[in-house]
């Protein structure tokens, strides 16, 4: 289960996906994209979503 803070990939029932950190705001859910040129996607109550995929490890290699 997806958690506040989470990097998830997620689509609505259009079928449209994204990959953005879900997170809280005003004790609603957002997904807040990484790219700072977007903006904030709010989660609409009475429409659905599926959460595909969850980041469970980031590696970073320099």
């Amino acid at each position: 289960m997806a958690r506040a803070n989470d990097h998830v990939v997620i689509k609505n029932d259009e079928e449209e996906a994204t990959f953005k950190q879900m997170k809280t705001f005003r004790n609603e859910l957002v997904l807040h994209p990484l790219n700072s040129s977007y903006e904030d996607i709010e989660l609409k109550k009475g429409l659905k979503y599926l959460i595909v995929g969850k980041v469970v490890k980031k590696v970073k290699i320099y």
